[in-house]
């Protein structure tokens, strides 16, 4: 896999969404007039980020944390450069005993938060993704310095802690109105998934997967997950009048059945269906008329199942077809919706940012 581009016709977030999505490993380099960078993966997760604009070493970091002295940084360079097989300094004071693996691993991931949220600030300028062979675990064939996280990070788990780190922020400015005036808070993730679970923004994308959804089943039912259950968003392959009403079908999420299963799972389910009691209801609302095959596909966002189209081959013996491209389009879908929910959140964070 290896792609290249412009930042002005796709966005940062947008590319690390697409490598973590497909958990690939390799290395990112960005680039623009007066900043270059890079950033590397490990099956989709980020080990380490650096960038031209932010120079800072380990041993300083360390000495401005107060976690080493002087004495003990110079003692462990010293080390450093007398070794045969050259050795990461963050490892020489772990060995040493001056510092602890978790206070190593939080200064490196504050520097890559650092670098990272520089990057995400960009607007303009070019990269280009390489596929790169690393290694399980250590060290990366790639000039990493000192700055190389062992477990690496999620995309998304940056912008949680860039989130959490704004909220911090803003619980300080509600004790202080003088402060309080220039800052826009940044909505959390929770409050943004609720949003594109509302009619206006799933409107579209109820007409999208029913319209598709004709082509597959002779009938089916798009449920979106609200509360602890199943509702009814939209319905096809009835008799005018006949198909559930929306809102109107629901069925719990704590109990089993082809729905839950699915959401549960964040895979299709296909067959006959089992006869347990949700199942039964949920065949009984829909008229009664048991189908030899159903399938129930989720829509993932951000990891969470969000939906679940319902479909069967009522009134027909021949199996359902066409379920491959089907979820090519859920999951793309799937990821639009993450795009737009990275896009809102980077939004947000650019306007804090300039006020």
């Amino acid at each position: 896999m290896s792609f290249v581009g412009r930042l002005d016709q796709f966005q940062l977030a947008d590319l690390l969404q697409i490598v973590a999505s497909n958990q690939k490993t390799g290395k990112l380099n960005l680039a623009r007039s007066d900043t270059e960078g890079i950033i590397v993966f490990r099956d989709g997760q980020i080990v380490y980020a650096s960038s031209s604009a932010v120079r800072e070493t380990l041993g300083h970091l360390l000495l401005c944390a107060g976690l080493i002295s002087q004495d003990k940084l110079v003692e462990a360079l010293e080390i450093q450069h007398s070794e045969e097989n050259e050795k990461r300094l963050g490892t020489i004071l772990v060995e040493a005993g001056h510092v602890t693996t978790a206070d190593l691993e939080g200064v490196l991931r504050q520097q890559l938060d650092k670098v990272l949220g520089e990057f995400l600030s960009w607007n303009q300028g070019f990269f280009k993704f390489e596929s790169v062979e690393l290694i399980d675990h250590g060290e990366v064939g790639i000039d990493t310095g000192d700055f190389l996280l062992a477990q690496g990070v999620s995309p998304a788990e940056v912008l949680e802690e860039l989130e959490a780190r704004l909220d911090a922020v803003d619980d300080t400015e509600r004790d202080d109105p003088h402060r309080r005036s220039g800052t826009q808070r940044l909505v959390g993730l929770k409050a943004l998934m609720e949003e594109i679970r509302s009619p206006e923004f799933t409107g579209e994308v109820t007409s999208t997967l029913i319209e598709f959804g004709k082509k597959v089943f002779e009938r089916g039912v798009l449920f979106i997950l609200s509360q602890g259950n199943f509702a009814s968003m939209g319905h096809f392959g009835f008799p005018d009048g006949e198909g559930p009403e929306r809102g109107r079908l629901k069925l719990p999420k704590s109990q089993p059945s082809i729905l839950s299963e699915a959401a549960e799972s964040r895979a299709p389910r296909r067959g006959k269906l089992e006869r347990l009691e949700w199942n039964l209801y949920l065949v009984s609302r829909l008229g009664g008329i048991q189908p030899s095959e159903s399938a129930a596909l989720p829509l993932i966002v951000n990891g969470e199942t969000m939906m679940v189209l319902y479909g069967d081959n009522v009134g027909k013996d021949a199996p359902i077809d066409k379920l491959d491209d089907l979820e090519v389009l859920l999951l793309q879908v799937g990821l639009a919706m993450e795009k737009q929910l990275l896009e809102k959140r980077i939004e947000q964070f650019e306007k804090l940012r300039r006020s």
